[in-house]
């Protein structure tokens, strides 16, 4: 998805386009690293990754990583799927991959874990494979999916013009063989991508929870959660207590944590609640699937020391700039923690296709700055 972040990485490639840009122009930058393939494509954009016995972690390829991951569970007939990507084309390929290598059994539930367009763009490409299908979510989620999915696309896609002239600027002043494909490939689908969805809509969760929600089949339960507010207002988990699994979104996942929609003065709190699920393997948002229970406690902490040192440089009237020269991977200790620093950054280099190198020190001092100017921005958000 990043290189170190989707936001980060395009700020430096792009440079003075990215930082004039609209906050849905900047959408569409992001948008424009998405494979846009056409709906029956039949080239993988996903490896599965057997979890448990049912359960599969179906984790974006580098290629299309504006893609989110996916959770998969094998009910005793059907499937249900948490997530469903950017654009239907995707969604329409992991369902055939799901048909292809898991089982033949119909996806009849989807879950939206939250309202971010790459989560959910791809709900309407399995409503066409099975009319009958069940879009579950909480109802903040169904609410901001309502208020804001349709208008924050529209506005992105308006300003595909001048994304593709950017595109076409670099690819002018490209050296290498290498940038050139890039370039060309970047152009490649962000025509596809506003070829595909410029006639797109919500589809809106007809089944819909204020906290809990329990799936009961016989092949296992799922019980769907929403506790508290973190990445977005209606962040919510999957987990299967017979085989130990959490899908748990972007609320937990293998990547520096995005803030902009977030609530990171609650977001540490919810995290530690959800370690109340007896799990051993983590499907998250994006990234690799997590086996065991550290990087939970990991991601908590650290959101707790970023926003405290936000909190209190802000309170002592320090800029933004200067809270990202202060505030670095050298000086948070979560990072060191465990590990953790070097998991995330190792995560981010290895999931994300750019032109250069990028190294995963540099990938996480660029997150680390990213997450600082949106703590700093949204703190005090009720």
């Amino acid at each position: 998805m990043r290189a170190h972040s989707r936001r980060g990485f395009l700020s430096r490639v792009l440079g003075p386009v990215w930082a004039g840009a609209t906050v849905m122009e900047q959408a569409v930058f992001r948008a424009a690293h998405a494979r846009a393939q056409a709906p029956a494509a039949p080239a993988n954009l996903f490896d599965l990754e057997r979890m448990a016995d049912g359960v599969y972690a179906a984790t974006a390829r580098p290629a299309g990583l504006i893609n989110c991951n996916a959770a998969i569970f094998e009910n005793s007939a059907d499937v249900l799927v948490v997530d469903s990507h950017s654009k239907g084309s995707a969604a329409a390929a992991l369902a055939a991959q799901i048909r292809k290598e898991i089982t033949p059994k119909p996806v009849r539930y989807v879950v939206n874990s939250h309202f971010h367009w790459d989560h959910l763009q791809g709900t309407q490409a399995y409503r066409q494979l099975n009319p009958n299908l069940q879009v579950i979510a909480s109802s903040v989620t169904r609410e901001l999916i309502a208020e804001q999915a349709a208008a924050r696309l529209k506005a992105s896609l308006e300003e595909l013009p001048k994304t593709l002239e950017g595109y076409k600027e670099r690819l002018a002043k490209a050296v290498s063989a290498k940038e050139k494909a890039y370039w060309e490939r970047m152009i490649a689908e962000t025509r596809a991508y506003l070829a595909e969805m410029r006639t797109w809509t919500p589809e809106l969760p007809n089944v819909t929870f204020s906290h809990h929600l329990v799936i009961h089949d016989r092949a296992h339960q799922l019980h769907l959660a929403f506790r508290g507010r973190g990445h977005t207002a209606g962040d919510i988990v999957v987990w299967c207590p017979e085989k130990k699994v959490l899908a748990a979104g972007d609320l937990l996942h293998g990547f520096l944590p995005y803030i902009g929609d977030g609530y990171p003065q609650e977001w540490p709190a919810t995290l530690k609640s959800c370690a109340d699920f007896d799990f051993q393997a983590v499907i998250g948002g994006h990234g690799p699937p997590q086996r065991g229970r550290e990087r939970l406690a990991q991601m908590a902490a650290y959101l707790s020391e970023l926003t405290e040192a936000v909190e209190q440089g802000k309170r002592a009237g320090r800029t933004v700039g200067q809270l990202q020269a202060a505030i670095t991977p050298a000086t948070l200790k979560s990072l060191a923690s465990g590990g953790y620093g070097r998991y995330v950054a190792n995560n981010l280099v290895a999931y994300y296709m750019e032109v250069g190198p990028v190294t995963p020190e540099e990938a996480l001092v660029n997150g680390v700055r990213e997450n600082v100017a949106s703590t700093f921005q949204v703190l005090g958000r009720t």
